[in-house]
């Protein structure tokens, strides 16, 4: 009877290699070791090292359904606090793979083209806020650094508890983030 084998198994073997070695030392060999898989049968199924961790990375976004988080319900403060919510889930169960995925596009431009994925949610969290700014919620500025200062002290803290384990670093209160977020930005 074949082996089988769930491509969950297979994406949490890639992230912790690539975690583990970074992109360029992640070779298909350790990534099939860490799976319990023959590396003939990832390549069958994915290709190439670029797609297999291409894939791993759509499964974390599929899993995060961050289109549901970023729906617009009209109350912006809900609606910034349900969508960093579900990045804080994220950070906290994908951090070190996400954290260690910025740095390896630095030096491996070939990995561009999955950085698409990743960027998806940003991409989401810029168009809410652009629909607030249409709609004289908040204060028109462009959309991407303010998902850049929305987004960037939960991204610091988990690159800085992924690189220093040991870090005193406070939790992020969303809620008085998420106010101090607005007091710059929102229309009265």
């Amino acid at each position: 009877m074949p082996k089988i084998i769930h491509d969950e198994q297979i994406f949490r073997a890639v992230m912790e290699t690539v975690i583990a070695h970074g992109y360029a030392g992640a070779t298909t060999k350790k990534m099939a070791e860490a799976a319990n898989v023959s590396e003939m049968t990832l390549f069958r199924k994915f290709e190439s090292k670029q797609k297999l961790v291409k894939q791993a990375m759509a499964s974390i976004i599929k899993q995060v359904d961050f289109a549901g988080a970023a729906r617009y319900t009209g109350d912006i403060e809900a609606d910034l606090l349900r969508l960093l919510r579900s990045y804080m889930n994220a950070m906290a169960y994908h951090g070190n793979f996400y954290a260690t995925f910025l740095f390896e596009i630095t030096r491996n431009p070939q990995l561009m083209d999955v950085f698409e994925q990743p960027s998806a949610p940003f991409q989401l969290l810029g168009e809410l806020l652009y629909r607030y700014q249409q709609e004289d919620v908040l204060k028109p500025e462009n959309p991407v650094l303010a998902s850049g200062t929305l987004l960037g002290p939960m991204i610091y803290s988990a690159m800085v508890r992924s690189a220093v384990p040991q870090a005193d670093l406070p939790e992020l209160d969303l809620e008085v983030h998420v106010r101090y977020f607005l007091s710059g930005r929102a229309i009265n």
